[in-house]
């Protein structure tokens, strides 16, 4: 066994894309081989090298002078170009291990690297063969960047051959064996002011009317019975998952559990249904000050449109609570939408993706209803044209509240075409974030940027910034009695369900007027005659108009009677 060790010029050289040649045309492949074998070794004979070995389509050669060497792979490309073989060559100076008729050691390594970075018609080299052979007045050579290379502790510049005829490649052709660049964790002052330019981003989109928020049902939570209510409070998902774990028992280990699946552990029991609507519904008499001051502020920003995946009217008792003119709507997979009037910042929408309350067959709170949704809005049923149309014209869109490991969330967000925006804000519910192949798959396909705040920080945070610019909105509360005269507007507009649906809000919260409920729910019943009526072309057009007059004007009557018996 033969073995020596010496300092030695080591040359890489191989034919580019010979796999692809193969399988295009077998015999022109294999006649290029000979030629690139035949190009080696007439050339070797006559610089002083040496032919290693040939490996496949490459070949491993060694010099012992840098000189001799570079003009030996200078020769072997003019002959490649010539011949039309495509090869790249790469050269390092560095310690060799010679042993059973092969080269081992950093030398060989490394300028099997730098060639890898090559491209057909170049000669690259290390900075420690170029160091050899600089005040050769013959050669020209050009630095190409430093790399950092697979297994190589420090970044390396290479350089190329730049004679007549010689290819210098550009940094976007070289693909070689490099190392993952990993960049350096921010600092917290770095991470401070990227959060402080994001934010500074939603507020001008929120100033351009081009900022959506969609709220998930990790938004929504009741504070836990402590005597701190501001602090400790539950999340609806966690809260079913846990009633869910005490009535039905745990969820399968191999299927990990979200709000469907516990809500439909929940509804598919006798008495479920009831059991899900006590849990989920949260009353704003039910909040600590933390979640009260989180949705207050949320109706003071200066989103037109809030898009909520939470059944429930929360966020609509909010707006009429902090008294801020608005209209408020729902999605049905069942059963056409009602029409929605144009919505601005100063006349926003509340909108329920996932149905209402007040109408619980349009529910989304099963893995069942769930899908019928998903077919509903993918097909027939489509959402308002004026959503579609803002979501389609936003710049932003803010996720508040949601767990992206959930399934659905791709189809919730192939829906809404986030795919199609330039940014989209996320605060998933838990503090870690999605897992990091769920993250990686979001940010590459939807552009979302996940934010490290929490939802109240984010809340707060965005609040402050509007209030600096003087955009926060408010409400009516310097005279009491405007909402009775905001119900009479609405009511000369025809926007009569949502008359009604304030006035059914009043007066369930008085609980005194049994007699005016009554004679609202009759008001209701007319209300729905009409539109059957009007939906099945049972009435003439003048009989239609006549009678949503004679309604309109009952109505506002009836606002008067309201406002004398509830004071507001």
């Amino acid at each position: 066994m033969q073995e020596s060790r010496k300092l030695a010029i080591i040359v890489f050289a191989d034919i580019a894309g010979y796999s692809a040649m193969m399988q295009a045309d077998e015999v022109q492949a294999l006649a290029v081989l000979d030629r690139f074998k035949s190009i080696l070794e007439e050339e070797m004979q006559r610089h002083e090298g040496q032919i290693i070995q040939y490996y496949g389509d490459g070949c491993l050669l060694s010099f012992d002078s840098a000189f001799l060497s570079l003009r030996a792979a200078i020769s072997l490309q003019s002959q490649f170009i010539k011949q039309q073989v495509p090869v790249r060559i790469g050269m390092h100076l560095g310690d060799v291990l010679y042993k059973n008729n092969n080269a081992f050691g950093d030398g060989v390594n490394i300028a099997s690297r730098i060639e890898s970075l090559g491209v057909p018609g170049a000669v690259l080299l290390s900075k420690t063969v170029r160091n050899q052979v600089k005040n050769k007045a013959e050669l020209t050579l050009s630095s190409v960047g430093s790399f950092h290379f697979k297994n190589i502790a420090e970044p390396m510049e290479v350089f190329a051959v730049s004679e007549p005829g010689f290819i210098v490649p550009s940094a976007g052709q070289m693909q070689g064996k490099l190392k993952a660049v990993v960049e350096p964790e921010p600092t917290p002052q770095e991470q401070g002011d990227w959060e402080k330019y994001q934010m500074l981003e939603i507020l001008d989109a929120l100033e351009e009317n081009k900022c959506v928020l969609i709220l998930g049902n990790y938004a929504f939570s009741k504070p836990l019975a402590t005597t701190d209510f501001s602090e400790r409070e539950i999340s609806v998902p966690d809260l079913l998952l846990r009633e869910q774990h005490k009535w039905i028992g745990k969820h399968p280990a191999d299927s990990p559990p979200d709000f469907y699946t516990s809500a439909q552990s929940l509804v598919d029991r006798a008495g479920g249904q009831r059991m899900f609507m006590d849990l989920a519904k949260i009353k704003l008499q039910e909040l600590g000050m933390r979640q009260l001051n989180r949705f207050k502020q949320i109706s003071e920003i200066p989103f037109d449109l809030i898009l909520s995946t939470y059944p429930f009217d929360l966020i609509h008792e909010v707006f009429e609570e902090n008294q801020i003119n608005h209209q408020y709507g729902y999605y049905s997979y069942l059963q056409e939408s009602t029409p929605l009037d144009t919505f601005t910042k100063d006349y926003p929408l509340v909108y329920n993706l996932f149905g209402s309350v007040r109408h619980k067959e349009s529910m989304v709170i099963t893995l069942d209803r769930l899908y019928q949704f998903i077919f509903g809005i993918l097909g027939v049923r489509q959402l308002p044209k004026l959503i579609q149309d803002k979501v389609q014209q936003a710049s932003h869109l803010i996720f508040l509240g949601f767990s992206f490991d959930d399934w659905y969330m791709k189809l919730l967000l192939r829906v809404l075409k986030v795919h199609e925006k330039d940014i989209s804000y996320a605060h998933p519910s838990k503090p870690s974030g999605p897992g990091k192949q769920n993250k990686r798959f979001f940010e590459s396909n939807f552009k979302v940027t996940f934010l490290e705040k929490k939802i109240d920080e984010f809340v707060a945070g965005l609040h402050e910034l509007c209030k600096e610019e003087d955009l926060l909105r408010t409400g009516n509360t310097n005279n009491p009695g405007s909402q009775y005269d905001d119900l009479l507007v609405l009511a000369e507009q025809n926007r009569l369900e949502e008359v009604m649906s304030r006035l059914d809000d009043l007066l369930i919260k008085d609980g005194k007027e049994g007699g005016l409920l009554q004679e609202l729910g009759e008001y209701q019943h007319n209300f729905h005659q009409i539109k059957e009526w009007e939906n099945y072309n049972s009435l003439s057009k003048e009989e239609l108009e006549t009678k949503w007059e004679d309604l309109s004007k009952s109505l506002s009557l009836f606002i008067d009677r309201v406002a004398a018996a509830v004071p507001a």
